[in-house]
């Protein structure tokens, strides 16, 4: 009896490959479904663009009622709502949201940082 003892050819690690590259592609696929995304920063995106509205609305709000900014101030979304200065806040669930500025002067620096309050998340170091 004669052994081949030449090892695995081209067609065998061809075929290997190709089936850990499927098993690969599978497992990613499972753990996008377990997880909802690959990174973070793209599910915290709709709620850093509701920041910035609340932050952009209340530029707009400051600037129009001539407020002065001495040291704090804090101007809250159903303010900014009323004044007809934003429409809504609702995240990626289209539920509703809240929110506020707080806006702080520093050494003659304005500060403006937004804060939103939905059902599945909190801006952190919230005020």
């Amino acid at each position: 009896m004669k052994l081949n003892n030449k090892g695995w050819g081209t067609t065998e690690m061809i075929v290997i490959s190709l089936a850990l590259l499927i098993a690969l592609i599978v497992s990613i696929y499972f753990i996008s479904k377990l997880y909802g995304s690959f990174s973070l920063s793209n599910s915290n995106k709709i709620y850093v663009d509701l920041e910035n509205n609340l932050v952009k609305a209340t530029r707009k709000y400051v600037r129009d009622n001539d407020i002065n900014v001495v040291t704090n101030y804090r101007v809250s979304y159903e303010l900014l709502k009323q004044n007809g200065y934003i429409n809504e806040l609702k995240d990626s669930n289209n539920k509703d949201c809240n929110g506020y500025v707080i806006i702080t002067n520093l050494d003659s620096k304005v500060y403006y940082k937004g804060y939103v309050i939905c059902e599945n998340y909190v801006t952190e170091n919230r005020a």
